[in-house]
């Protein structure tokens, strides 16, 4: 096979990717090459990092089981991606409540804390329930992650949906859940039980959800390993795979366009364009239609029936 070298192209939410293809290549990197510099240097770090850890915390070291489960930076940035693809995929919704009228969303934040006397199993096991009605139920699509109290170390977790449900059936299904993994409930001054142990957000601009998505869902954290896993998805947003094509086969005159109105990142093996694809109609008509039919197609994917419109 000759080898070659051509230019790939890649359709997403976050506007219009190139990069470069080798076929035919067989690239060995020499052992004092950059790219092994750097990786040495971060497995250095990486080595001090659990270094210090040992010497600060020599209990909590095993060298046969990590105790501990940690979202890393590329995690932190593939979380941060399937939040924005949730987000931009799912079409709006609408529900009416009694006491504030007619609302219309995209997506919710949903936050589940536990009871102070809730064990990490228990917790970890009532969520995976909750995921459960979430996603056959509720017709929800989601990214969740999980997070310690700064304070009072309870489990808590933090939930991107994009259906609604009214906020008294998510409190009894997560009170319910608990109740049957043995949690005993907290009680209020009256020897009532508290629901005080879940919050729902609806944002009201792009600013909030970055907002959300940054602070809560990928920014890096760990957690013990009893905990289970830190993060997690819906599999229908794996399903959702970008276009791909051809970067010569597509309009030269629209991408030159793009560039000129729209800020450009580039590097020698990669270009992105960072634009709304679904706003450039007027000037880029034929790269619109593209994307058009492939965010149909997501939307209608993503987007399952609303099961509860009022509250």
């Amino acid at each position: 096979m000759v080898p070659f070298v051509y230019w790939n192209s890649k359709f997403s939410h976050s506007g219009i990717t190139g990069y470069k293809v080798f076929e035919g290549y067989d690239r060995k990197i020499h052992k004092n090459s950059l790219r092994n510099l750097l990786n040495r240097k971060i497995q250095l770090e990486s080595f001090q990092k659990e270094l210090d850890q040992v010497i600060s915390e020599p209990e909590n070291y095993n060298t046969d089981k990590p105790k501990f489960r940690t979202m890393s930076i590329s995690q932190s940035k593939k979380a941060r991606n399937y939040c924005q693809k949730l987000c931009y995929y799912s079409a709006n919704r609408s529900f009416e409540s009694k006491k504030s009228g007619k609302h219309t969303f995209k997506i919710a934040f949903l936050t589940l804390t536990t009871p102070e006397l809730a064990t990490f199993e228990q917790s970890t096991k009532a969520f995976s329930g909750f995921l459960d009605y979430l996603r056959r139920t509720a017709n929800c699509v989601y990214v969740w992650k999980k997070e310690l109290g700064e304070q009072n170390k309870h489990l808590h977790y933090h939930i991107i949906v994009n259906n609604f449900i009214p906020y008294y059936i998510v409190a009894w299904k997560w009170k319910r859940l608990l109740i049957a993994e043995g949690v005993e409930w907290p009680k209020n001054e009256k020897g009532e039980d508290t629901t005080s142990h879940y919050r729902i957000e609806l944002p009201r601009s792009k600013k909030k959800v970055n907002y959300y998505i940054s602070k809560y869902l990928s920014k890096d954290c760990q957690l013990p390993k009893e905990c289970g896993y830190i993060w997690g998805k819906s599999e229908i947003l794996d399903e959702c795979k970008e276009l791909q094509g051809i970067a010569s086969d597509l309009p030269f005159e629209e991408i030159i366009e793009l560039k000129k109105r729209y800020k450009t990142i580039k590097t020698d093996y990669i270009s992105h364009i960072c634009v709304d694809l679904l706003k450039i109609k007027d000037f880029a008509p034929i790269l619109f239609e593209i994307f058009e039919a492939q965010y149909l197609e997501f939307m209608a994917r993503i987007t399952l029936p609303q099961k509860f419109t009022f509250i």
